[in-house]
């Protein structure tokens, strides 16, 4: 298990380097000058081209990338924003917090919900307990989040005038933007439990613990349960991961000053290290909660133990040959 963690890990840096690499050169590539954003459209000649020097902007796109490469890397910078001069650095650890709470919160919330939507539709199948559930969730699944948002914002606030459409505040302001996130995730969690149970519940052990006059609640929540948890445990990385990505909109939609927001508005203002600074920062972020998701993975399912323990096995019986 140690061994395998280890090698996950490994794994991380050529894939977040990899990220660092291909961010920068869509930066580099994408059309328009920062120069021309920062000094506007009345500065002189050289004006532009002594800001583009001091900014390291005329030199070659490799000399380019090895600096930045070197400047995040060995020193831990990932620069300052063209537009404000503050520290790239300083302003995502300022607005990741928010974005890691909308997240795993909602995230929690799709779990709470979607789960035992899940269970109810499987054990009730065929019945309205069933398809209403899969209803849900298959509009869940195929509504675009940000129109989900927009209606949201209609409905509660304009509409109902309920909750605020945006901004920070106490915890009513965070109602609307955790049920947009999490809406998605509790049809994807729903589908999956479904799915599972029903594939579970068909196995010989639960025929055999009903035969035997085990209460239902005991067949549902102490055999079927933890076996079709295994394929959920998966989805759920993946899930946390998608709200992660999908939060700029979110955050946009709802103004919560997270790390989505923050790209967002420097893609807008053509903020080059802003952007790849956020980008950098939020591809970390996903690739620590897969390789959490692959280690859970790894300590809860037999099969997977199974097969680090015959590889070991087999390693061993070569060292000795």
């Amino acid at each position: 298990m140690i061994r395998y963690a280890f090698k996950r890990i490994l794994m991380l840096i050529p894939v977040i380097i990899g990220v660092t690499i291909l961010i920068f050169t869509l930066m580099y590539l994408v059309p328009g000058d920062p120069v021309a954003s920062i000094l506007g459209s009345d500065a002189e000649p050289w004006e532009y081209e002594q800001l583009r020097e001091a900014m390291g902007l005329n030199k070659p796109y490799i000399v380019r990338l090895f600096n930045y490469i070197v400047q995040v890397y060995v020193h831990l910078d990932l620069g300052q924003s063209y537009l404000s001069g503050v520290s790239v650095s300083t302003e995502i650890f300022g607005r990741l917090p928010r974005t890691l709470m909308l997240g795993f919160i909602s995230t929690f919330v799709s779990l709470i919900i979607g789960i035992p939507l899940g269970i109810n539709a499987a054990v009730h199948q065929g019945t309205v307990h069933d398809w209403l559930p899969l209803s849900v969730a298959l509009l869940g699944v195929s509504m675009p989040g940000f129109w989900f948002a927009l209606m949201l914002v209609v409905l509660f606030s304009i509409k109902l005038g309920w909750l605020p459409a945006y901004g920070m505040g106490g915890i009513q302001y965070w109602i609307l933007p955790i049920m947009s996130g999490a809406f998605h995730g509790i049809a994807m969690n729903a589908r999956q439990t479904r799915a599972s149970m029903l594939e579970v519940l068909g196995q010989d052990y639960i025929v055999m613990a009903r035969s035997k006059g085990m209460p239902e609640r005991d067949v549902i929540f102490k055999h079927a349960l933890p076996n079709a948890m295994i394929p959920l445990i998966t989805l759920m990385g993946g899930i946390l991961a998608n709200i992660f990505g999908g939060g700029m909109l979110t955050e946009t939609i709802f103004s919560i000053p997270g790390v989505g927001y923050y790209m967002v508005k420097a893609v807008n203002q053509r903020d080059y290290p802003a952007v790849q600074g956020s980008v950098l920062m939020l591809s970390i972020v996903f690739s620590i909660v897969m390789l959490l998701t692959d280690l859970v993975m790894a300590a809860v399912d037999p099969r997977v133990k199974a097969q680090f323990a015959s590889r070991a096995a087999k390693k061993k019986k070569e060292a000795d040959a």
